[in-house]
């Protein structure tokens, strides 16, 4: 999953935008956002938060100098936690051919001292946006942990699992019918990018646009058949 090798297989995919969401850090986005300029592929800036409350969401950016001053932010609301190599891995930032750039030290793989509210005003403050990640997983998820919608969201575009159905989850879980359900592969493997994604009819190649476009409904689900 080096930088290089995720623009290469969503090439091959023929996938026109990606966001690049590491776990509480943004630093290989940076250069996976790069390489996508050099060979035709448009990369978000993005990470996946772990709130206070144990919540995956989404923040996502388009401006660098923007995202960057983000995940300074982030980084420091992470406890001050080593990462244990041996037990969690190795956690590194890589450069454009795939060379080892450093090794993060501090334990990306934890909940920040952020509440989702506090989320919500540091990500618009840098001119983000927020989209919960895999709402209805039983890991992570935002009506697992809250039980419910938080009023702040009551705007937000839905993350469901590309493994869940939007009708099975509606029926689940009533309250989400007045929101928009988008997918993603969140893929973890080279294998897995493209498996499910979504089809914006938006005016524009930009997050903004990309985002009315879920808002008003205007888009498509789609899953892979023998995706591998």
């Amino acid at each position: 999953m080096s930088p290089a090798a995720i623009v290469r297989r969503a090439k091959e995919l023929a996938l026109d935008l990606i966001a690049v969401t590491d776990h509480n850090s943004m630093e290989n986005s940076f250069v996976t956002a790069s390489l996508g300029v050099k060979m035709g592929l448009r990369v978000l800036y993005g990470l996946e938060a772990q709130t206070s409350e144990d919540v995956h969401c989404l923040c996502l950016f388009e401006d660098l100098g923007q995202a960057a001053a983000f995940n300074v932010r982030i980084y420091n609301h992470l406890p001050a936690v080593r990462n244990e190599p041996e037990y969690f891995g190795d956690q590194v930032v890589v450069d454009e051919q795939d060379n080892i750039v450093r090794h993060e030290d501090r334990l990306l793989l934890n909940a920040l001292k952020l509440t989702i509210p506090e989320l919500l005003e540091l990500v618009r403050e840098h001119g983000g946006t927020v989209i919960p990640a895999h709402v209805e997983s039983a890991s992570f998820g935002l009506l697992v942990n809250m039980g419910m919608v938080p009023r702040e969201l009551r705007d937000s575009v839905l993350e469901i699992s590309h493994t869940a159905g939007s009708e099975d989850v509606r029926r689940s879980y009533p309250e989400l019918n007045r929101f928009s359900l988008i997918t993603n592969s969140d893929a973890h493997f080279l294998k897995d990018i493209g498996c499910a994604y979504t089809v914006f009819q938006a005016t524009a190649p930009s997050l903004p646009a990309l985002i009315k476009a879920a808002r008003a409904g205007a888009f498509d689900r789609v899953y892979r058949k023998n995706h591998g």
